[in-house]
């Protein structure tokens, strides 16, 4: 990922650049269903009751998969698991206002009403979201997918035009990763920016997340980049 350049700017330049942000949030979205621009994102993740077998959770998310094809403004739910006895959802959509509408809605509401232990939920800004060269090739019903949500924290004050700026200039990397099926550049709404990684198998998530990598966000952040993991056994694109 490029470096974020802290550029300080004048008042009158950093206003123009947040409204020219705003104003961006208004055009059409274009892509297929997991890429696009000025998209949004959340991620619930949920205990697991304390005995739920993995083959039961994943039957039962292939037959909640079709509820999620009607839900308005979804592009893509990845169905997660995680070894921290944990499942959940990744849910890429055209915007806010389609995530609170979700958030809000009976699926979600009676789905809740049956789930036990504690609740997260994360949002996230997508400026960009993109396919990766295994786009072309993966079977999303092969099961052996995985999401890696990174964030990484930035000095204070960082402008936005220069974070957006590095997101632009990163997308080339990105579309060459071995193995990386999608890739949404995300802004967190604690402001730590990074992304959520589709990867179309784990050795291809630890290839690209080594120690060189580890390496290169300290010494270009001065601060490592949290990484969260989770299995996606079920994907579903609208």
């Amino acid at each position: 990922m490029p470096k974020v350049q802290l550029v300080k700017r004048p008042a009158v330049a950093a206003l123009l650049s947040i409204l020219a942000w705003s104003g961006a949030q208004a055009e059409a979205r274009t892509g297929g269903p997991s890429t696009g621009k000025n998209l949004y994102a959340i991620v619930l993740e949920r205990e697991l009751p304390r005995f739920a077998p993995r083959p039961i959770v994943i039957g039962q998310f292939k037959s909640l998969a079709p509820k999620y094809r009607s839900v308005p403004g979804l592009r893509t739910k990845y169905f997660l698991l995680s070894n921290r006895n944990t499942y959940g959802g990744a849910y890429l959509l055209n915007d806010k206002k389609s995530a609170d509408a979700y958030l809000a809605s009976p699926l979600l509401a009676e789905l809740s009403a049956k789930a036990k232990g504690k609740r997260t939920l994360t949002r996230f800004e997508i400026p960009v979201a993109i396919d990766g060269p295994a786009a072309a090739t993966f079977d999303l019903n092969k099961a052996t997918g995985v999401v890696r949500i990174v964030r990484i924290k930035l000095p204070p004050q960082t402008p936005r035009d220069s974070i957006l700026a590095g997101i632009n200039e990163a997308v080339p990397t990105y579309q060459k990763v071995p193995g990386l099926v999608h890739k949404w550049f995300s802004i967190a709404e604690d402001g730590r920016i990074g992304g959520i990684y589709f990867f179309a198998d784990k050795a291809s998530a630890d290839a690209w997340f080594n120690p060189a990598w580890h390496a290169s966000v300290k010494a270009r952040y001065g601060v490592d980049g949290e990484i969260t993991t989770f299995d996606a056994p079920v994907v579903i694109e609208n």
